[in-house]
């Protein structure tokens, strides 16, 4: 069975996906796995650079008619284009998307979210864990959260009301078979979004919404078309924004904050310039560390442990 790391970037992120790729390349599992990247506006040394390191480059076109008046920036294309993955990269049974601001630190998250799409199912991790500070804060009115205005701005309140509760399941990281019926649902989902945002245009574009419109999307095939899919622990996709990780100088790894402190799988800096924010990092049974959570960052750190 083949599967492929799916990245994408334009030039202003290749630094976050350089990481991404090295800490893919760094271990033996990943040495010679293939990676896929769409490329929504990298310069001609980054593409050298990715094709230096045996990924596939692909340019994504809009595949979804996007009215002139929506001003959409370029690379947006490469949300757009999530659908289609087996299109862009044809020959794979399995592909494993990662977000340009994400990177590998253990290989085993890779291997559980391999294991679970070739069961036929969507692996993907749901923004929800005991060390996370958004369960600890005051809770917004239902209809006041991120998730219920997402599902009303694309589908409407009935569609909110019905399945926005659910956690966020979040598309940064996902695995999905090449043949799986998900692909052609979640494009019909986001059609579906596009469709009633056109005919509804007064409340503007683009804005978070439609920056979260792939992910909303992808959650209603799950809860809206109950298409098979699997839920990962927290550390399979660890979200930096939430709760900053430990640094464990036994082991030289970052770890989850709490017990049993489980190396966390793949480092997510998602969120508003979360990837140049210096973290204080509590060591566990040591000093504590400051420090960025970018790749080269932590492996500088960790050649000091």
């Amino acid at each position: 069975m083949t599967a492929t790391i799916v990245s994408a970037s334009d030039a202003g992120y290749f630094d976050l996906m350089k990481g991404l790729v090295l800490s893919v390349r760094d271990k033996p599992q990943g040495a010679d796995i293939p990676i896929s990247i769409l490329d929504v506006g990298l310069n001609r040394d980054q593409r050298d650079w990715l094709t230096d390191q045996g990924a596939v480059i692909a340019e994504p076109g809009w595949d979804f008619d996007m009215p002139d008046s929506m001003n959409t920036p370029s690379h947006f294309r490469a949300l757009l284009a999530r659908p289609f993955l087996p299109k862009y990269f044809p020959g794979h049974d399995i592909y494993l998307h990662i977000d340009s601001d994400a990177w590998v630190q253990d290989w085993s998250a890779i291997d559980i979210y391999l294991a679970a799409a070739a069961e036929g199912k969507l692996a993907i991790t749901p923004q929800v864990d005991r060390s996370y500070n958004t369960i600890y804060k005051r809770p917004r009115r239902y209809r006041r959260t991120q998730n219920y205005r997402s599902f009303e701005w694309s589908y409407g309140w009935k569609v909110a009301d019905r399945i926005g509760r659910n956690p966020i399941l979040n598309c940064g990281v996902f695995a999905l078979p090449g043949d799986a019926p998900h692909w052609t649902l979640w494009e019909t989902a986001i059609q579906r979004a596009l469709s009633r945002r056109t005919l509804l245009p007064r409340k503007g574009w683009p804005n978070l919404y439609f920056k979260l419109i792939e992910q909303t999307a992808m959650n209603y095939v799950v809860f809206g078309d109950r298409a098979p899919a699997t839920f990962l622990p927290a550390w399979c996709n660890w979200f930096c924004a939430h709760a900053a990780p430990m640094i464990d100088r036994t082991r030289k790894v970052l770890v989850e904050p709490n017990a049993p402190y489980q190396p966390i799988g793949i480092v997510h800096l998602a969120g508003e310039d979360f990837q140049n924010h210096p973290f204080e990092l509590e060591g566990l049974e040591g000093p504590n560390a400051n420090t960025r959570l970018r790749y080269e960052d932590v492996a500088k750190l960790e050649k000091t442990l």
